[in-house]
């Protein structure tokens, strides 16, 4: 089932706050370098994005995708 983008972006920013919650609580996050930290927010903000494409929105614009004018990214190319 489709969400609505009013439910998207109340379920990212509940997110958004169990995420910053998580990393400013020492007890959980305190041996965590800044590049854990990083890495946890990369994959966070990928999950994120697919979560909107997965209901059908654009994470960056919040337009359903088939309305979305945002610039796609080229695949990666292999690097030997």
């Amino acid at each position: 089932m489709l969400m609505t983008i009013f439910e998207l972006r109340r379920a990212y920013h509940g997110s958004l706050d169990n995420i910053r919650g998580w990393l400013g609580d020492a007890s959980l996050s305190g041996q965590l370098t800044v590049l854990d930290r990083l890495s946890i927010l990369d994959a966070w903000h990928q999950e994120m994005v697919e979560f909107f494409e997965n209901h059908g929105h654009c994470f960056a614009c919040n337009r359903p995708l088939d309305r979305c004018r945002c610039p796609v990214e080229p695949p990666a190319s292999p690097t030997d």
